[in-house]
């Protein structure tokens, strides 16, 4: 019985590695693709690595998915500065909390995309107000606001998308 444990936690460990691998890479490639998609918005990205957490939050425990979020914002860190990364893992968790409780409580009617575009507006408004407490920016702000919320919603669908196409796939296949 022991032996059964210990394959289902390596089991366990190596799926959450290997989201976690997928998620920096996804982030990796987000920033490049972000960067021409959005040439007049630089801190705007569409978020692949979000396929991922909505994904884990679908199909893992609170606590796998909680520390994927988590360790998604390690690529903040990595390519940016510690200002970056405190923006990014401030936005995180809101967003990842929101997503998690939007799944929680619209289960049954709400699909991935709902959770994705609760998770990016969520983001983007961490995001915003860690920066708006750190620089300051007043009215220059809430115009940038407007137009990244509307981006967000725009990307949040198309990622909730991917994931719900995800979801479907892997559980045809798991059938």
């Amino acid at each position: 019985m022991e032996n059964l444990n210990n394959r289902v936690t390596i089991k366990k460990i190596t799926q959450i590695a290997l989201f976690v691998s997928l998620s920096l890479i996804l982030s990796y490639f987000d920033i490049i693709i972000s960067r021409v998609a959005f040439p007049i918005l630089p801190t705007t990205k569409i978020g692949f690595a979000n396929i991922i957490v909505v994904y884990a939050i679908y199909q893992m425990d609170f606590k796998e998915a909680l520390f994927i979020a988590l360790m998604k914002s390690l690529m903040a860190l990595m390519m940016s500065n510690v200002i970056g990364f405190i923006i990014s893992i401030c936005a995180s968790v809101l967003s990842f909390f929101g997503m998690y409780g939007g799944y929680l409580a619209l289960r049954k009617i709400a699909s991935p995309i709902s959770v994705s575009v609760i998770g990016g507006f969520l983001h983007i408004v961490g995001q915003l107000l860690v920066v708006q407490l750190i620089y300051q920016l007043g009215k220059v702000l809430l115009l940038y606001s407007a137009i990244v919320i509307f981006v967000s919603l725009i990307t949040s669908i198309l990622i909730g998308f991917i994931a719900l196409r995800l979801l479907s796939y892997i559980k045809i296949k798991n059938s």
